[in-house]
């Protein structure tokens, strides 16, 4: 392996691998992921004549208990190794989309719900994440954000893809489809291509031979261990749950708008053919993310860019309460909001390993998910309650204003936090 590893490293630096296999995990959670599992919810309701709030409901307290249990993959990620456990989600949710071809009552359908959360959006979210930054440091935005680039073709072609299976072959049989994609297809190729680290063939981070092979593996190897926080010591600093607040902003507010989309953008006079097109273009900046990771979060700090991306935020979010009245000035909105959205996402994954180090990083991220799942989960309410109480949706929107204001704050605080001893 250390022969191998020089060799790779010679003629090509094998972390660029790791970019395109975090990328293949981000496209094959798919089975896991709303965009994907929605195409479903029909066929489950003409099936079995269950309601939607009752499969909605289902839906969410299945995503609420697989977010707050992802601290636990984050740990095995840790112990055992992002290859091994790519592997093991990747199996089970194989597993998952297999089961879910036969399910046939509600607390079946929750279960297989569960199944595919945790092991399709929570863990092969989760490890790609914790995988990438091992292998760079000075591009670590850069890579990070190629790697995304597998999330956006995904939420661009499932669902088609889905839609077709389930018209062609039926929804049982769409299910196993993803299955046996899994199983024979991704699990083999993580087998084969992904290594956790570089250390783990012999050459050292970003091919940095100054000192030699050996002498820069070793000096990897110590910086790694000098610079790492366990999930403790995280929680002891207010990077740690700064972050993890800030974190919780797009996730609340997206999820918010989208659930509620259609009816805000009938109130401003969008169609909902308009409006079902630009909900769409909110991925769409994370094509133009590689280049803007290399100019800017790959070359400024951290805090900065988070300041800059909030601010984005709430004018973005000022632009939905007071300007949005037709799809042009709707699809501005999602597009400003879309990158605004999409730079803080790369800079929170380049923020984890920058401040907290590479060897509890699994760790880290399991625990900073809960801020994601919480926000993620408290977004539609209070939407749906300022719309039920008031009519409109813009005291909530000044409210998400007002809280996103705060958080600017936070992020100038935001400091290389300093390791404490246990």
């Amino acid at each position: 392996m250390r022969e191998i590893g020089i060799k790779l490293n010679q003629k090509f630096y094998y972390g660029w691998m790791m970019v395109f296999m975090s990328g293949l995990a981000f496209f094959v959670s798919a089975p896991g992921q709303t965009y994907s599992i929605s195409v479903f919810i029909n066929a489950y309701n003409q099936e079995f004549g269950y309601s939607s709030t009752l499969i909605s409901s289902g839906y969410s307290i299945a995503t609420t208990i697989s977010g707050l249990s992802l601290i636990f993959m984050g740990r095995a990620v840790d112990r055992f190794g992002p290859r091994k456990m790519m592997i093991i989600a990747g199996g089970m949710l194989g597993i998952a989309a297999f089961y879910n071809s036969f399910v046939s009552n509600i607390v079946m359908i929750f279960i297989g719900f569960f199944l595919l959360r945790y092991f399709g959006q929570g863990s092969l979210t989760l490890i790609p994440n914790a995988l990438v930054p091992q292998w760079f440091e000075k591009k670590r935005a850069f890579s990070i954000s190629l790697a995304g680039i597998g999330n956006l073709l995904a939420t661009l072609s499932i669902p088609a893809f889905n839609y077709f299976m389930i018209n062609a072959i039926g929804w049982q049989q769409a299910w196993r489809v993803w299955s046996l994609i899994l199983l024979v297809g991704f699990v083999p190729i993580v087998y084969f291509f992904v290594v956790n680290r570089p250390e783990d063939i012999g050459i050292p981070m970003e091919n940095d031979l100054t000192n030699g092979d050996d002498d820069a593996v070793k000096a990897s190897l110590a910086k790694m261990e000098r610079n790492s926080f366990t999930l403790k010591q995280a929680l002891k600093t207010k990077e740690f749950w700064f972050a993890g607040i800030i974190g919780m902003i797009p996730s609340m507010f997206t999820t918010g708008i989208t659930f509620h989309f259609f009816s805000m953008m009938s109130l401003r006079g969008v169609s909902n053919n308009h409006a079902s097109i630009i909900i769409g273009l909110v991925a769409l900046p994370a094509f133009i993310m590689p280049f803007i990771a290399r100019l800017v979060i790959d070359r400024y700090p951290v805090k900065y860019v988070f300041s800059v991306t909030l601010v984005f935020m709430i004018l973005s979010m000022v632009w939905l309460a007071f300007a949005v009245n037709n799809a042009i000035t709707a699809m501005m909105f999602i597009l400003f909001y879309g990158t605004a959205v999409a730079v803080q996402a790369v800079a929170l994954n380049v923020l984890w390993p920058n401040y907290f180090g590479r060897l509890y990083l699994g760790s880290i991220r399991g625990a900073a998910t809960v801020f994601m799942v919480l926000g993620s989960a408290l977004g539609p309410l209070p939407f749906g309650v300022g719309y039920d109480l008031t009519g409109g949706y813009n005291h909530v929107i000044v409210g998400m204003i007002f809280f996103t204001s705060i958080t600017v704050f936070m992020a100038l605080s935001i400091k290389q936090p300093i390791k404490k001893a246990l």
